[in-house]
């Protein structure tokens, strides 16, 4: 097997929610050595993302705020790339554990700091969640019927944006290592990610002076050829038919070549009269049906799936988008695959999700602590470990 792109890079991962996790297994994947520092138990539930989120990972037990367990800290940042934390800005430099205070142990070391709205700014100290960054980037303004609400968009996309923004923030300051040989500092805002999903919109805002609104763009239902519709048997299409010979095909296969020439209507009410009439045409046949009349016919038709319908989906299967558990190895369950599908350096999963504090004696043996002194640690001062 080829050498993974990122074997050989230490990763120490403080950030047990959000955007962390999400990094670390895009990282693990491709060969990051991702340790997970996980406090002591408590005797109650762990506090942990899904397995998917923590496979090629290992996980260790360790208690930051005991002497011994800063002792050991300090040894594993002296042995690693990358640190990435997650705490409420300000909180690392008053633990030092901050960029300042790693560096002076490792003088090349990356520190990362994740949070929603970053380290400095009249925002940062605010208590917030996924919904509560997209609402600052205008996700949820744009999102919904164009006479209701503004609606909450169905996953949690500052996270899972955010996990991917964020391993690209590492790749980045690691590239920049390589040449250099320097550290630096990553601070890491979900909120910045939603900024920049949401150019196209900002950048209307700014050229027109006014604020686009959700059903009035041709991103948020304002024309039949881009829209939602429901079908016969309850479920729905998609079309994304912004060219005009796709537009056109579609108009010749659903039997409205009137509509084919007049694709962005001059008025509200024409624009209107079309979506009403496309919608009582979707009406007429079950979703599957559609699919096979139009999907294969350049119209940019698609079905819109259900969750499991997308676990199950032969495309996604067939490339390996999403992999059966069986096909990845014992006691894995269908899953996600790889983010990147390299040609010499693909992605693999080669560990399922650890149990909380499994690897804990593997990795203290790896910086240079006896089996002695672990038993140790684990017997006489068990608040560490």
């Amino acid at each position: 097997m080829a050498k993974l792109p990122l074997e050989g890079v230490k990763i120490l991962d403080l950030a047990r929610l959000g955007p962390g996790p999400h990094a670390a297994q895009v990282l693990g994947d491709f060969g990051a050595d991702i340790i997970k520092i996980e406090p002591p138990s408590r005797g109650g539930i762990e506090l942990t993302m899904p397995d998917v989120l923590r496979r090629n990972t290992r996980s260790m037990r360790l208690n930051l705020k005991k002497p011994k367990g800063r002792e050991v800290f300090e040894k594993l940042v002296r042995q690693v790339d990358v640190v990435v934390e997650g705490f409420r800005p300000g909180v690392a430099a008053r633990l030092g554990m901050d960029y300042d205070s790693l560096s002076k142990l490792k003088d090349d070391i990356i520190c990362v700091s994740l949070s929603g709205l970053g380290q400095d700014g009249p925002y940062s100290q605010i208590a917030a969640h996924d919904l509560n960054y997209q609402s600052l980037a205008g996700i949820p303004h744009m999102t919904g019927d164009r006479d209701g609400a503004p609606k909450i968009p169905g996953n949690a996309i500052a996270d899972d944006a955010g996990g991917i923004s964020a391993a690209l923030s590492i790749m980045i300051a690691l590239f920049h290592k390589e040449r250099t040989g320097e550290g630096q500092y990553v601070d890491f805002a979900m909120v910045d990610t939603l900024l920049n999903m949401m150019l196209l919109q900002l950048n209307e805002a700014q050229e027109s002076g006014e604020s686009p609104q959700r059903g009035e763009t041709t991103l948020s239902g304002k024309y039949a050829f881009y829209n939602i519709y429901e079908c016969g048997d309850g479920k729905s299409i998609s079309l994304g038919t912004f060219e005009p010979w796709f537009w056109a095909r579609l108009c010749e296969l659903i039997n409205v070549p009137e509509f084919a020439d007049r694709q962005y209507p001059e008025s509200e009410s024409e624009a209107e009269e079309q979506k009403a009439t496309l919608r009582e045409i979707f009406l007429t046949r079950d979703r599957d049906t559609w699919v096979e009349l139009l999907m294969f016919e350049d119209t940019c038709v698609t079905p819109v799936l259900s969750l499991d319908e997308v676990m199950a989906d032969r495309h996604h299967r067939e490339r390996g988008a999403i992999l059966a558990g069986s096909d990845i190895g014992e006691g894995f369950t269908d899953q996600v695959g790889m983010i990147y599908k390299l040609s010499k350096t693909p992605g693999t999963i080669r560990r399922a999700a650890p149990k909380t504090g499994a690897d804990t004696a593997e990795i203290l043996l790896e910086i240079g602590y006896s089996d002695t002194v672990i038993n140790e640690l684990n017997t006489e001062i068990s608040t560490i470990l």
